[in-house]
């Protein structure tokens, strides 16, 4: 039986601001490419090949074995790719396996610096049992030399300014070429700027990335539709001009990968993952071709924009647990919902992982209440922000949301998805946006995050607060406004406007199923939480960004 073997594990640090550092789709598509190939291109095409170790006949996602258990001829696997993480498995006969995993990573780290400039990465190297006695205690040295590294390394990656030198105008970087000249090719769309290697790699990858989405989803496409390279053509009217970035990931993933006995394992579960964020995102595509179909955008989208093969949808990173795409302002709560649907109903653990999950909790957290779903759970983060704010701002705040979330997931490990709604040039945090918008005398404005996958008590499931929104739309503009104002003041000014507002009366009434109701009827307190909210502003505000919108 096969005991330890040399082991390579790889990092890349940083991703969100390398890919979404930049305002241009096109870049940080790009930029999303340029982070996945250098494992999956890179380092298993091009470097591992050159040093002539035998390897599997078969790439690592198209066989669930680790082959080096079953073919002891074989000198060099790749066990795992997944979450911005390589493991590399490498054994070879009268050699210091040490050494040679550094050589590899040396020509590995020497390669991007020309692929992809200015991408941080982070390597470990050492021996890893990859059988079950010490798999979990070697595995967790690896990942702690790595964590030391980053701490103590700081790679330099970039072209330092020396002498007279101009800046890019995108990144803000070392500019080295005009126009993106490349020897005898030129990137037209930079004009006349100056623009660093980085940018001009990230722009270059676009052209990969958009003819690999159409051969992936050439059967949902079928030569009729196009993902968008402008967030213009998302499809949102003119004078709105809004886009929603969407961020998904899934729920407890560290806790369900540290429970695997065995390398074995932790591949199987790596391949389900991926099995099912990219199924799931196939079925999400598959709905909003047929929205388009059935013309269910006629009243919410700019048609004309549709009519040019355009998708109201881009994807950018879609790897592993890790979901981002963006799409048009009033359907992002819309689809994080039918992507999180969708893929919660995929089994995600099987009977052994489940009990080696829970028995993990027990013995590392002394936790004996907190629930694990067998099936895919995972939590979602949706900023509603203008065009042209900047991404990676907008990125930051989904991110932050989706963190919210899993806050909330974290005891049932159910699926939530909370959202905000930027207007102007605000950049603020989360926590400040919470602040400056939701504080109010008589409670908190903001009643997210909400459920997706449950029906709740206390109606804090997306369902019901969708349901709400339909029976808003039926009010007056003007007592939508408010209602909206008021229920930012006194109890006092809330009463007022209930004796004189029958259609919100009447709501009221119909949620609570109540035959009478007051002002402090707006309030609730949710489960587990000691704070009065209300549902009604998440409501009013999500009336101009959701579907069938009547504005």
């Amino acid at each position: 039986m096969l005991n330890s073997v040399g082991a390579i594990l790889l990092d890349t640090r940083s991703i969100q601001k390398y890919v979404f550092s930049c305002n241009r789709l096109k870049t940080n598509i790009g930029a999303s490419y340029l982070v996945d190939s250098i494992f999956s291109d890179l380092m298993v095409n091009k470097i591992l090949p050159s040093f002539n170790l035998k390897m599997p006949e078969f790439s690592w996602n198209e066989v669930k074995n680790i082959q080096m258990l079953e073919d002891d001829s074989i000198e060099c696997e790749v066990a795992y790719i997944g979450g911005g993480n390589m493991i590399i498995l490498v054994r070879k006969q009268d050699t210091d396996t040490i050494e040679l995993c550094k050589q590899i990573v040396g020509s590995w780290t020497k390669e991007i610096l020309i692929k992809a400039p200015g991408l941080k990465t982070g390597a470990a190297i050492g021996e890893l049992n990859i059988d079950n006695e010490h798999f979990q205690k070697s595995l967790g040295l690896l990942y702690k030399q790595l964590k030391d590294n980053q701490n103590i390394i700081l790679p330099q990656v970039d072209v330092p300014y020396v002498g007279f030198t101009l800046e890019c105008d995108y990144s803000g970087k070392t500019a080295e070429y005009l126009k993106g000249r490349v020897k005898n090719n030129i990137i037209y769309e930079f004009d006349n700027r100056m623009v660093s290697a980085e940018i001009v790699a990230k722009s270059s990858a676009y052209n990969v990335v958009a003819e690999n989405l159409k051969e992936e989803y050439k059967d949902i496409l079928k030569n009729k539709y196009d993902f968008v390279s402008k967030f213009d053509n998302l499809g949102y009217k003119d004078g709105e001009s809004y886009v929603s970035i969407i961020h998904i990931d899934g729920n407890n993933m560290g806790i369900k990968f540290a429970s695997c006995t065995n390398m074995q394992e932790r591949k199987t579960l790596s391949l389900r993952t991926a099995e099912i964020v990219k199924k799931g995102f196939r079925e999400l595509l598959k709905s909003v071709i047929d929205d388009i179909e059935e013309n269910r955008y006629s009243k919410s989208l700019d048609i004309n924009k549709i009519k040019n093969k355009y998708l109201p949808i881009r994807p950018i990173i879609i790897g592993g647990d890790d979901v981002t795409f963006v799409c048009a302002g009033r359907l992002g709560m819309e689809y994080a919902k039918r992507f999180i649907q969708i893929v919660s109903k995929e089994y995600l653990l099987d009977e052994v992982q489940y009990i080696n999950v829970q028995n993990y909790i027990k013995k590392i957290f002394n936790n004996t209440s907190m629930r694990i779903n067998s099936n895919m759970s995972c939590c979602g983060g949706v900023a509603i922000v203008p065009a042209k704010y900047p991404f990676y701002r907008a990125y930051e705040l989904a991110e932050q949301l989706c963190g919210s979330a899993k806050k909330k997931s974290r005891q049932n490990d159910e699926s939530f998805v909370d959202f905000a709604i930027l207007h102007g040039d605000m950049s603020p945090t989360l926590e400040q946006l919470c602040i400056q918008q939701y504080e109010a005398p008589e409670g908190y404005l903001h009643y997210g995050p909400y459920c997706v996958t449950q029906e709740q008590k206390d109606k804090s499931n997306i369902s019901d607060l969708f349901s709400l929104i339909e029976k808003i739309k039926s009010v007056p503009n003007n007592k939508i406004k408010d209602l909206r104002n008021v229920l930012n003041e006194d109890n006092h000014s809330i009463v007022r406007f209930l004796e004189n507002c029958p259609e919100v009366e009447n709501i009221l009434k119909s949620e609570l199923q109540k035959e009478n109701v007051v002002a402090n009827d707006f309030w609730q307190y949710m489960t587990n939480e000691k704070m009065l909210k209300t549902r009604y502003v998440d409501a009013i505000e999500l009336i101009d960004f959701s579907l069938n919108s009547r504005l």
